[in-house]
């Protein structure tokens, strides 16, 4: 005979996770039991006893540690996050790990400054910059920075589709004039928002030229602590020269077999004629996932001087 207590299993002896599956009707009592057994013979963690059993995906797990840590997986405030984003929906996954590590050395790099403010520059197209910032936005919100994530890539930006936003107004209004900042914004978690590129104007560089960014970014350093902002591809135009130079830092982005390390050493050198603090390189490595889009799965952070050692 079947009790309140054996249908229902205490927190206190399923634990924390196991107590989660249970509410979400993913795991039945009878099948806790039999993970609780598999643990004790095996010596295992909870999560791996469920794989091992086939009773939870590697999914399913990733996504309960995220709510049991903190790391949401659900959807935003607003649109809806793009699969590929894996630090969103995979947060104890290895490329979140990485993302994870670059977010600290940022943070004890700008630890006795006011503001965390970062251009991320590639020199060439599909080296994952515009990837690189919605997760590094995300990663900064997620330890309580109230962070803005900008594109201002006016010619070609994308970020918009990492979170199923349409085609909304955004930097190009707000900087020509038309419309406020604040008008602008886009909610996407409690500690993000998102101000997205806009239409494309005529004019990228001249709506970029200082002291449009940098006034929008004082106006709006009250609201937030961290500010991320995408850029043009930095050997196509001068955009991103323009860009980092209002927010002063930059990261560069270099993907593994695709950026040629002359192009990498030649957005170094821009970036620091402009008195632009070069912080390191993203070196970036991708896999194919379908015909279109690449999906990152490793990243590294390495200082430049590395990097350029290496034989182009």
């Amino acid at each position: 005979m079947q009790t309140a207590e054996t249908m229902n299993p205490p927190a206190s002896k399923i634990g924390r996770l196991g107590e989660l599956f249970l509410q979400k009707g993913l795991l039945a009592p009878e099948q806790i039991d039999q993970i609780a057994q598999l643990q004790k013979e095996k010596k295992l963690r909870f999560g791996d006893a469920a794989l091992a059993l086939g009773y939870l995906s590697q999914t399913q797990l990733d996504q309960a540690l995220g709510e049991q840590f903190g790391y949401s997986t659900k959807d935003l405030i607003n649109g809806s996050a793009d699969k590929s984003l894996k630090f969103f929906y995979f947060p104890f996954s290895k490329e979140a790990e990485e993302i994870r590590r670059l977010r600290s050395e940022l943070l004890l790099k700008f630890s006795g400054q006011e503001k965390i403010k970062i251009t991320l520059v590639s020199p060439a197209r599909r080296d994952g910059k515009s990837y690189m910032a919605a997760s590094l936005a995300i990663a900064l919100s997620q330890v309580g920075k109230r962070t803005l994530l900008i594109d201002a890539d006016l010619r070609s930006g994308k970020l918009h589709e990492y979170f199923s936003l349409g085609k909304p107004d955004g930097l190009s209004s707000v900087l020509a004039g038309r419309i406020k900042a604040s008008d602008a914004l886009i909610q996407l978690m409690p500690n993000l928002h998102f101000l997205p590129a806009g239409p494309q104007p005529p004019n990228p560089l001249e709506i970029l030229r200082a002291p449009r960014m940098r006034e929008l970014l004082d106006s709006c350093s009250d609201q937030f602590d961290a500010f991320v902002v995408d850029t043009h591809t930095a050997t196509l135009a001068s955009d991103a020269q323009m860009v980092a130079h209002q927010t002063g830092s930059v990261l560069l982005v270099a993907r593994k077999d695709h950026t040629y390390v002359d192009e990498l050493r030649q957005a170094k050198a821009d970036m620091q004629a402009a008195g632009v603090e070069v912080l390191g390189t993203i070196f970036n490595q991708y896999e194919p996932a379908g015909t279109v889009r690449f999906a990152p799965f490793t990243w590294v952070m390495r200082l430049l001087s590395r990097l350029f050692r290496r034989k182009s």
